[in-house]
């Protein structure tokens, strides 16, 4: 198990990296503590000593009962070396652009729905910047629309990662100090400040859907034009270093014994691990997650208080069948409750953004590999859409897109909430006709039928498990959680 970033370098990395990419102006104030305390899920004094790193090193300024102020120092971020920089991450920032455009419209079409957008609170901020025509920084004040519409909706995962696409995309660098890509983007700025001002008045979510997808695609056409450009007119262009996306939904909560319950519930749930089956022994389990013994026995101890597992002296752990008694008293847990709303938080993700990805990865698909699926889905039991969200992974070639799913795909946690409630036999068998259906499509070359069918699988579960968190365990907050409309009767292409 790979090495944990502490809480500390996490929230350091994040809040300097914003300040050096231009996301907070020299000379304005960073959010308060409080809002960095819930934006990373961490305590007060961890932000303070944050703050005061970076005032260490010459970034912010701060001053007694005052919020800090960022220095002016991005234009030594952006010396005359900065051009040979972003050359060096060449085909990383363009590969963040791709998955800018395939992701982000259906996210900002689904926030869109029922909200009143004059009321957010960048609005006015950005009308009065589109209506008066593209500058070096009029990109801000839309972005931070972006952010309030994604936001606003209550599923923090979709503001998150738009706010960790802004720590990669380099846009103040092409927006304020590339002329090339100034001059480029002016050309079609009217078109596309007359698309965002349609979009925030429009009704239609197909139209929605094509507007921004136009708009993001040409957005990402610019930005590798540009890219080609100063490749070929700077001398010596240097190697490529790449551009290591990372997103971590878990920030402040990533526990090594966390990851090894999400695991276990895992195997658990799609029977790897079976009912009346003994676990391996903690030394094994150690080995097998690179952690001590006292981590296995924290997590294998959480498992029992689930329900999941009972320790039998000198035998070991074996799997047992749910303890509802005991799903009950968790449910009046407030962790317990945070996590089942991380849970469908994370499936209302992955209902969006499956489809472009499944999509994007219908025609790698081999005759051979489509034949192995087919054999495959004929195991009962077994959840065919585990295999299904395998092969679209595999043939993701998009790095940040490929980090999005697997990073919402660990969110889901199949062992845990999914598994275990009582419909789980006559949902699974649901769910595996959806997905052989599906497979049915693509076998037929139908590729957007296909990765409709496979988001409908994961909309199928986020109805079910919804409605089971709010007539079982009475959580009537997840009651709010809206579910995206079904692929196939929205109209999409």
């Amino acid at each position: 198990m790979k090495p944990q970033e502490t809480k500390f370098t996490s929230v350091y990395n994040e809040i300097k990296q914003s300040i050096l990419e231009g996301q907070i102006l020299p000379g304005n104030a960073l959010p308060s503590s409080r809002m960095y305390c819930d934006q990373f899920h961490v305590s007060r004094y961890t932000i303070n000593r944050v703050f005061d790193a970076l005032r260490a090193e010459g970034l912010v300024d701060i001053q007694p009962r005052l919020a800090p102020i960022v220095v002016s120092t991005i234009d030594a971020y952006y010396s005359s070396n900065a051009v040979f920089e972003i050359l060096k991450q060449k085909d990383g920032i363009l590969q963040i652009y791709q998955t800018f455009a395939l992701i982000l419209p259906p996210l900002l079409v689904f926030a869109l729905r029922g909200v009143d957008v004059e009321l957010m609170p960048h609005y006015k901020q950005a009308m009065k910047v589109l209506r008066s025509g593209l500058t070096p920084g009029g990109w801000r004040p839309p972005s931070k629309l972006g952010y309030d519409l994604l936001r606003i909706g209550g599923n923090p995962l979709l503001s998150e990662l738009y706010s960790t696409f802004g720590l990669y995309n380099k846009l103040t660098f092409f927006a304020e100090n590339c002329p090339y890509f100034f001059e480029h983007v002016s050309q079609g700025s009217a078109a596309a400040t007359d698309t965002i001002i349609d979009l925030l008045k429009g009704d239609d979510p197909l139209t929605m859907y094509h507007q921004l997808s136009n708009m993001y695609q040409k957005l990402a056409d610019s930005i590798e034009d540009t890219l080609n450009y100063l490749s070929d007119t700077t001398p010596k262009c240097p190697e490529q270093t790449g551009l290591k996306f990372s997103w971590n939904p878990m920030r402040g909560r990533d526990y090594h014994y966390s990851k090894i319950i999400d695991d276990m519930n895992l195997k658990i749930g799609l029977g790897e691990y079976a009912v009346g089956m003994y676990l391996p022994y903690e030394k094994q389990l150690a080995r097998q997650y690179d952690v001590s013994i006292s981590t296995v026995r924290k997590a294998l101890s959480e498992l029992e208080q689930r329900g999941f597992v009972k320790k039998s002296n000198g035998k070991g752990t074996i799997v047992i069948e749910p303890d509802d008694t005991k799903l009950h008293q968790l449910a009046l847990n407030s962790g317990y409750v945070e996590k089942a709303l991380r849970y469908l938080h994370a499936l209302q993700l992955m209902v969006l953004i499956i489809r472009p990805a499944a999509l994007a990865a219908a025609a790698r698909f081999t005759r051979e590999e489509l034949d192995e699926l087919t054999d495959r889905f004929t195991s009962p039991g077994s959840v065919y859409l585990a295999d299904i969200q395998e092969a679209v992974l595999k043939h993701t070639t998009l790095e940040p897109l490929y980090v999005i799913l697997s990073e919402t795909n660990h969110l889901l946690e199949w062992g845990h909430h999914f598994a275990y409630y009582p419909a789980k036999k006559h949902t699974l068998s649901h769910l595996n006709k959806q997905v052989i259906l599906a497979l049915k499509q693509l076998n037929e070359g139908n590729t957007g039928s296909f990765a409709g069918g496979i988001a409908d699988c994961y909309r199928y579960i986020l109805i079910s498990v919804k409605k089971h968190m709010v007539e079982k365990y009475k959580f009537h907050n997840v009651a709010n959680i809206r579910i995206p409309e079904s692929c196939q009767s929205a109209g999409n292409p």
